[in-house]
Parts: C-alpha cells; sequence; structure tokens
C-alpha cells in the first residue's frame, strides 16, 4: 500500500506538489499564529504581571464611602482619601490586621488641612534712603496660581517704618510671672494704648524735642490676621537697623540687613498613620532625608517656650516639598519726602494715612511656594483651626462637571483664642468642595488663653524616594504624590503653558492634595476633641497587602479575594480589591475661577478598579478564539484541497473497484498517500516555523515546532476522511460520470454574471466549501474586532490596558489576515478546479466566437461571486459577534463589517489571477479532439 501510495504521489507529482504547499502553508502558518498568539498573551500578562500590584491589594473604607460613579463605573477619583475623614474604629483595624493571609494593614486617618505659615524674607536694605530721617517703605503682595491663571492682589500690604530717631519697644511680661506691660523709660502704657484706641502695645518713636508717640498699628480685617502690620526700625549712625529688643536680656536686637517676613500661609493636609505600617508599605522610614522617622507609639508632649507659653507639642513628618502650585510677587515702594509722618496718630487715623501713601516702585521680586517652605522648613503648624473637605459633586458625566459650593469665609476662618495667625490668600477662590470646620483638642489652658498649639516637624520625607510602584497600576494615595490635571483640548493647553494643573492652598479646589504633613495615630488623643464622633472611629481607610500574591494567576486572586471577603463578614466595612488598578483618563469641565482664571478643560487620571484581571482574562479568550479560527480555515483548505485530488481521480478510483478493490482499501489509498504528503509537509512546516519565528519576534519554542508534524497528521486525515468515504460510497459506473448536478429545464443566461452563477449552482458543495473558507477568514477580522471591542470596554483607554493592547494587536491583525489569505486561495483553489473539469466547455466557447475577454470575464465574475457569498457571510457573523460582545450594533461596526466584506470581494478577484492564467493556457484544439 505505501508503494502503491508512493507511486501515485510520483506520478501526479503537480497535484502532490500543490497538495503538499498547502499543507506546508496551513500548518506552518497555524504553528507561527498560534505561537505568536501565545507570544502575545505571555506578553499581555506579562506586561500585568509586572505592573498589576500597586502599593495595595485591598481598599478598607467605611461603609457608603463609594461615590456613584465608583459604584456605576468602577472608578476612583484621585487622592479621593483626602475627601474622607474617619469613619473606622481601632478596633475594626485591629481585627483586619489579625486576619490570615494579611501581610499588611496600614490605616491612615485624614485629619483636615491645618495652617503652616511660611514667611518670604524680603530684604528691603538697598530701599533706604539713607538721607532721610524718616520714611515708610511699602511691601505690596500679588499671589499667583493656577499657572498663573489666577491673580490675587492681597488687601493688606506691610509697611516698615525707618526712622533715625530713638525706639522704645513694649517689654512684654513672661506668662505667669505677674508683671505688666512697661517701657524702659517709664512712659505709662494705658496713656499710649489710650491714644492708640486699643490695648495694643505700640512701639514708641522719640522725637527730637524729647516726645514720646506713639506708632499704632493699623487695623485688618478678620480674613488678614497676620498681615498688614507695621514693622518699625531705627537707623543707626553706622548704618544698621535696630529692630526690637531681645525678650530676655533688653538689649537692642541690631541687623545689618533690614528684611520683611511676608506671611505666606499655607494649608497643609494633615493625616496620621502607623508609622511601622506605613513604612512596610510604601517604605516612609526610608525616605526620610533629615531628622528622624516617627517613633510607633509617639504621641503629642507638652512644653513651655522662653515666653513662658504653654505649648503642645504634636510630632510632624513633614514633605520636603508644599506640593502646591503658588507664587508671590512681592514690588517695594518709598514714600515721597514730603508725605506726613505717622507717628502719634490713632490706630484709625495710622490706618488711613498708610492706606493713602503713594510712592515709587523701587524693584519687584517674585517667590515660590516651594521657596518660602524650604527657607521656614516647613517646621511649624498651627492646630487651632482644623478644615475638613469633602468630595467634589459632578452635575455632568461626560465630561465631568464639578458644582461650585457656597463657603462662609468668616466662619470657617474666624479665631476665638488666638490672633495674627494668617489664613491662605486663595481661600476665596471658587470652592467645589464642601468645608466644614471641626472641633479640635482644647485643653483648660488652651480656653484660658495661656496655650499655645504647635504641631513641630522631627523629620522630613521626599515623596519621590517613596517605594515606587508601576505608574500603568497606580492606586490613590500609594506615592503622596500630588494630583495633576492637563489641558484636554489646544485653548486648555496653551492657557496652562503646556504644563499640568495642580493644586493650591486652597482647601475646597478642585484639585486635592496628598497628606503633606504626618503624625501618629498614638497622637490623635491631642489632636481632635475627644468627644467628637471621628475621635471614636478616626481612620479613613486601611490599606492591605495580602501574602502570597505573586501575580495575576487565578490562586493569587483567590488569596486576595478571600482575605476582603473576610474583611466584609468581620467588620462590615467597604471592601474593594484595587489589585490590577490602572489610571483611566476622564475630562472634567472646571469652571472660572474668582481670580481670573478662565474656564479649563481638563484631562485627569482616575483609577479603574481591577483591570488587570480583566486584561489577563481577555487576553486568554482572544488566544483561544485566534487559534481556533486559524485551525477552521486550516481544515477547510485542506478538506478542499484533498477533495480536489479525489475527484481529478475518479475515473481510476472507479476503475480499481471494477477490478474488486474493496471500498475500504480504496479509502485506505487515499488516507495512505495524503497522510504522506502531510508527514512531509509536517516535517517541513516546524522546520519553516522555527526559521520564521525569530525574525518574525515570535517564540516559536522546538516543542511547539515539533506539534507540526501530529497537526498536520491530524488536519490532513480530517481533511481526506469525507473525500475519501464519498469515493467509496458510490457504485464505480456512477463514480464514472461527471461530478455535476443532473440537468435541469435549460434556462436562458443573457448575462455573463448569470452563467457564472450557473456554473457555481452545478457544484454546489464545492461552491459551499470555497465560501465557507473565505467567510471564516473575513469572520476572523470582525472577530479580531470583537476582542479589542472587548477589551475596549473594560481596558482601554487605561494605561495599564493599552499597554497591553499595543503588544498584542500586531498577532492580532497577522492571525486576521493569515485567514484571510488562506479563505481567499480556497476560492482560486475552487475556481481553478472549476476551469480544469469545465476545460472542453471552455474550448468549445472559443471556438465558437468567445473572445478571451469574454472568458476572462467569466472567470472573474465566478470568482467574484462566490468571494461575495463569502464575505457577506463572513462580515455578518463578525459583525454579530461584535454586537454580541458589546451589546449594540453601532454605525461604525456597521462601516467596519462592510469594509470587511468589500475587502474579502476584492481579495477573491486578485486570488483569482492564477485561475486565469491557467485558462488563457488551455489548448483549444486538443480538447476538443478528446472530447
Amino acid at each position: 500500500m505505501l508503494r502503491l501510495a508512493a507511486h501515485q504521489i510520483r506520478h501526479r507529482a503537480l497535484r502532490s506538489l500543490a497538495l503538499l504547499l498547502g499543507i506546508l502553508a496551513a500548518t506552518s502558518g497555524f504553528t507561527l499564529l498560534t505561537a505568536g498568539a501565545r507570544t502575545s498573551q505571555l506578553h499581555a500578562t506579562g506586561t500585568v504581571d509586572d505592573n498589576y500590584r500597586g502599593a495595595y491589594d485591598i481598599l478598607v473604607r467605611p461603609r457608603g464611602a463609594r461615590s456613584v460613579l465608583e459604584d456605576r463605573e468602577g472608578l476612583v477619583r484621585p487622592n479621593f482619601l483626602s475627601g474622607q475623614f474617619g469613619g473606622i474604629t481601632p478596633a475594626q483595624q485591629t481585627k483586619i490586621a489579625r486576619l490570615t493571609g494579611v501581610d499588611v494593614a496600614a490605616p491612615v486617618a485624614m485629619v483636615g488641612y491645618v495652617v503652616s505659615d511660611n514667611p518670604v524674607r524680603v530684604d528691603v536694605t538697598d530701599q533706604v534712603d539713607r538721607n532721610r530721617t524718616q520714611q515708610v517703605l511699602t511691601t505690596r503682595q500679588v499671589w499667583s496660581g493656577d499657572r498663573g491663571l489666577s491673580r490675587l492682589t492681597d488687601e493688606a500690604p506691610s509697611w516698615v517704618y525707618v526712622t533715625k530717631n530713638r525706639l522704645l519697644w513694649p517689654r512684654v511680661p513672661m506668662v505667669g510671672s505677674g508683671g505688666s506691660l512697661s517701657y524702659a523709660d517709664g512712659t505709662d502704657p494705658a496713656r499710649v494704648q489710650a491714644r492708640c484706641g486699643n490695648d495694643q502695645a505700640p512701639v514708641l518713636e522719640v522725637l527730637p524735642d524729647g516726645r514720646r508717640v506713639p506708632l499704632c498699628q493699623p487695623t485688618h480685617s478678620a480674613l488678614s490676621d497676620g498681615r498688614g502690620w507695621l514693622i518699625a526700625a531705627q537707623l543707626t549712625d553706622d548704618g544698621r537697623f535696630v529692630v526690637g529688643e531681645h525678650d530676655r536680656s533688653r538689649t537692642p536686637l541690631v541687623e545689618r540687613r533690614l528684611t520683611v517676613n511676608v506671611s505666606w500661609p499655607m494649608a497643609l493636609l494633615l493625616a496620621a498613620v502607623d508609622p511601622r505600617q506605613e513604612a512596610r508599605l510604601v517604605g516612609l522610614d526610608k525616605a526620610v532625608t533629615s531628622g528622624r522617622y516617627l517613633r510607633q507609639d509617639e504621641t503629642a508632649e507638652d512644653g513651655v517656650d522662653e515666653l513662658g507659653s504653654h505649648h503642645r507639642y504634636l510630632p510632624l513628618l513633614t514633605s520636603t516639598t508644599p506640593q502646591i502650585d503658588e507664587r508671590v510677587t512681592v514690588g517695594v515702594e518709598r514714600s515721597h519726602p514730603g508725605d506726613p509722618g505717622i507717628g502719634g496718630l490713632s490706630t484709625e487715623e495710622t490706618t488711613r494715612r498708610l492706606k493713602a501713601l503713594t510712592g515709587t516702585v523701587l524693584t519687584t521680586r517674585t517667590f515660590t511656594a516651594d521657596q518660602a517652605y524650604d527657607a521656614s522648613g516647613g517646621t511649624t503648624a498651627h492646630l487651632t483651626r482644623i478644615i475638613q473637605s469633602g468630595p467634589p459633586r459632578y452635575e455632568g458625566d461626560s465630561p465631568l462637571s464639578p458644582a461650585r459650593v457656597p463657603v462662609d469665609q468668616e466662619a470657617l476662618w474666624h479665631n476665638e483664642h488666638f490672633s495674627g495667625l494668617s489664613i491662605p490668600r486663595f481661600t476665596q477662590d471658587t470652592a467645589y468642595r464642601p468645608l466644614r470646620r471641626v472641633p479640635p483638642y482644647r485643653s483648660p489652658e488652651v480656653l484660658a488663653g495661656t496655650w499655645g498649639e504647635d504641631a513641630i516637624a522631627v523629620g522630613r520625607f521626599d515623596p519621590a524616594r517613596l517605594t515606587e510602584f508601576s505608574s500603568l497600576s497606580r492606586v490613590p494615595l500609594e506615592t503622596y504624590q500630588p494630583v495633576e490635571a492637563s489641558g484636554a483640548d489646544a485653548a486648555s493647553r496653551r492657557l496652562l503653558g503646556d504644563r499640568p494643573l495642580l493644586p493650591d492652598s486652597n482647601p475646597g479646589g478642585y484639585l486635592a492634595t496628598p497628606p503633606q504633613l504626618l503624625t501618629t495615630l498614638a497622637a490623635l488623643g491631642r489632636v481632635l476633641d475627644p468627644a467628637s464622633e471621628q475621635a471614636r472611629a478616626p481612620i479613613s481607610a486601611v490599606r492591605v497587602r495580602v501574602a502570597g500574591v505573586t501575580g495575576t494567576d487565578a490562586a493569587s486572586r483567590e488569596r486576595v479575594r478571600a482575605v476582603a471577603e473576610e474583611i466584609t463578614r468581620t467588620t462590615g466595612l467597604d471592601v474593594d480589591l484595587t489589585m490590577g488598578s490602572s489610571p483611566s483618563p476622564r475630562t472634567v469641565a472646571l469652571g472660572p475661577g474668582a481670580f481670573g482664571r478662565p474656564p479649563l478643560s481638563l484631562t485627569e487620571g482616575w483609577s479603574v478598579k481591577g483591570v488587570a484581571v480583566a486584561v489577563v482574562e481577555a487576553a486568554d479568550r482572544k488566544s483561544v478564539l485566534l487559534s481556533g479560527l486559524v485551525l477552521v480555515v486550516c481544515v477547510l483548505f485542506l478538506l478542499n484541497a484533498v477533495g480536489a485530488g479525489v475527484r481529478d481521480r475518479r475515473e481510476e478510483l472507479a476503475v480499481l473497484g471494477c477490478l474488486g478493490w474493496s471500498r475500504p482499501r480504496i479509502a485506505s489509498l487515499i488516507l495512505t498517500e495524503t497522510a504522506l504528503v502531510g508527514t512531509v509537509a509536517g516535517v517541513l512546516g516546524a522546520a519553516l516555523a522555527r526559521l520564521l519565528g525569530p525574525p518574525l519576534g515570535i517564540g516559536v519554542t522546538t516543542g511547539r515546532a515539533a506539534l507540526a508534524l501530529p497537526l498536520a497528521l491530524v488536519v490532513c486525515l480530517l481533511a481526506a476522511l469525507p473525500p475519501a468515504l464519498r469515493a467509496t460510497v458510490r457504485h464505480p459506473a456512477q463514480a464514472l460520470r461527471p461530478a455535476v448536478r443532473a440537468a435541469r429545464r435549460p434556462r436562458d443566461r443573457r448575462t455573463l454574471a448569470g452563467l457564472a452563477a450557473a456554473n457555481l449552482a452545478r457544484v454546489p458543495a464545492r461552491t459551499a466549501l470555497g465560501a465557507l473558507s473565505l467567510a471564516v477568514g473575513v469572520c476572523a477580522v470582525t472577530a479580531v474586532t470583537a476582542i479589542l471591542a472587548a477589551f475596549g470596554d473594560r481596558v482601554v483607554g487605561t494605561a495599564l490596558g493599552d499597554a497591553v493592547a499595543l503588544e498584542v494587536r500586531g498577532v492580532d491583525i497577522a492571525a486576521a489576515v493569515g485567514t484571510v489569505l488562506l479563505g481567499a486561495l480556497a476560492v482560486a483553489d475552487v475556481v481553478f478546479l472549476g476551469i480544469r473539469e469545465r476545460a472542453p466547455e471552455f474550448a468549445l466557447l472559443r471556438a465558437t466566437g468567445w473572445s478571451e475577454t469574454h472568458l476572462v470575464r467569466l472567470v472573474l465574475h465566478e470568482a467574484a461571486l462566490l468571494g461575495l457569498l463569502g464575505s457577506v457571510a463572513g462580515s455578518a457573523a463578525g459583525a454579530a459577534a461584535v454586537a454580541w460582545l458589546t451589546g449594540a450594533l453601532t454605525p461604525a461596526l456597521a462601516a467596519t463589517a462592510a469594509a470587511a466584506a468589500l475587502g474579502g470581494v476584492l481579495l477573491t478577484a486578485a486570488a483569482a489571477v492564477g485561475p486565469v492564467t491557467a485558462l488563457l493556457r488551455l489548448p483549444t484544439a486538443r480538447l476538443l479532439a478528446e472530447d
């Protein structure tokens, strides 16, 4: 049998070679495409495994903390914890930390915004006219934010009164000393205060005639506390400046340079953490750049300053940067020589006189928030006012449109116990977050006005030194980086100078800062009012990292799920799986600001939860589907090729049957011949796949390449079995008849298209096979679109999803193109077989006057009709798949399906070039003689 099969292969070398090439193309193509699909899956999984994990796997929040958008779309707003204050008790956090499978349980308690004053020192020495006896220097501040789009002229400039006359400073007694206010020369403070019209203790100027006149402080509004002060300086004969007295020695405080401190209050977000857990979660202890790290159970300490005032020193770990975008431009003016003086005027008169002063601007200087923060070290913060901001509310979803909220500034910032505490400049800008003032801890000493409240930095940390996680899997609060929003359109990008919009010191602003000040959970008892609800449940969230998570494999996902389920069961809190979360840009329509900023269209990086799992599952489904489609096309192609060979030998097989060959023996001969060709093709296909893999960037291992041999045998046998069985079913005499349908009533065919349709109908099985092969190929194009649509629904638009889609898309297209080409070759084979079987008919048509052009057009019509049938069916199937995956048949999808159908028709027309060439070479005379 083998010798006979080999002889038949050699005898029909051309047809055997065609069959071998077909099997070779099918098997090597299938091996490469499936290896490519597998490579894509590995790349997809590899990208996810490298980037899937942020700082934590599970986020635990108070019940009801999720927003509407989060519930509906799985979207999490950037730095959302900046608007979440309390709700989880220490007991609940302890339960979470003790659960089996929990590696890290890091609580964070957002306290609120506190004010840290970081003054800018402006040197005005060179602006002093040393020839004048008296002069006033005015510093006027213009504040800017929002990349310079918001500009605010400060309503409270500062004044420096420089005189050559002697100055006397009030001597304020130490707290608890029993002393009273006095002056060195014995001047009665009560008489001075009466002249000013209030109980302040002004500096006295000694005039040349011996009179003492007060330099009364001007008045300022409640919202300009700490600003609008009058500073007095005595210019000495040697050119130095006396600016005060030492508190203890009562000796003059003399400076060579005259400087003005321009108050720069910044609203910084204070949060409490567990130092040990935070160090394990993000490496906070390793990010300390100066000082020391927070101690685990460190709390507030009581102390007394040099004036005898009691203080509560709260340990702080402060950020090395304020993470806000603000600038101040300071202009220095000097009064004119003829301007009247201010000595001896009451407070009200001094205020009017100073505000009426005009002078020449001598210099301007600009400072950034970073410069001010660095200069002062950001070492203190005042705890007398704690402001909390809620989340913004959106009036629209596409784009997101945050709604404005009203703010009562006087009620929010008024300080009933302390004066001189500044207020951040941009607090009066447009607010998008509701603000409320929470009661802080109050001791009896504080209520009596004898206790100063301060938070003192014990160390500084650099957010850039925290443990880095992939930007593709970033989850909120993991890096302590500020929220950025870039321009979403050309106009907004131009206004922002192609830079991102950053937060400012307005707690009610749309963009919120991450925590810049960190203290310990143990210290919260001396920060919050013990009677408040937040003091009982101070923790805003617990970030959980699960032990044993190594990737996005099923076991790791199950570990995370099990821990999350147990947290929900034991605490009743809201639990979210953040494993595999990824940034997803959202467009935000931000309205105009109160200080000149125009409306902006912004792109903000929200987070989508659970993207990594969706990517891996989608990649797995895509690999399976692509491999299946390629295999189907391979089988159909080989089925047509083997069937054509059997049909070409039907007379020979019929003769063997007449000579006594049994049906199984005839079928075995056909299967053996095909298996021999398949074996050779499988070996060559393995070698070819191994050879072409590296240049194409596809990892074809030796084992995978070796699979081409059994694959070729299985596919060949599956494809040869139907023709072999069909060849043995009929009686040998019936097999000698032409393989066409029985004659029907003749019909006139007046067009080439009609004649082509009739020719295709004569062999319905062959026509259906060719059309089906092409249909599968065209369907593959749309099936790839369906898979990409599934990615679009789940991950396209996220940073992680885009990275995966970018890696798999090339293989998707290659697989689709490969299936379409195989389908087109199957159509070409159908047309070629039709020409061979109907060669006498074509010879007769040529002899009766048909031109070569008409014959070529007839063949092209047959190919086009066959291509139209397969392309329409395939594109319809592909469109149905996309509609099923996406839930809608969109106009874009219909256009894609139509384009795929048109491409299939054009491709089959191009594939018909080979059969047309064979048609033109038909020997007309010989065929007519044989017929």
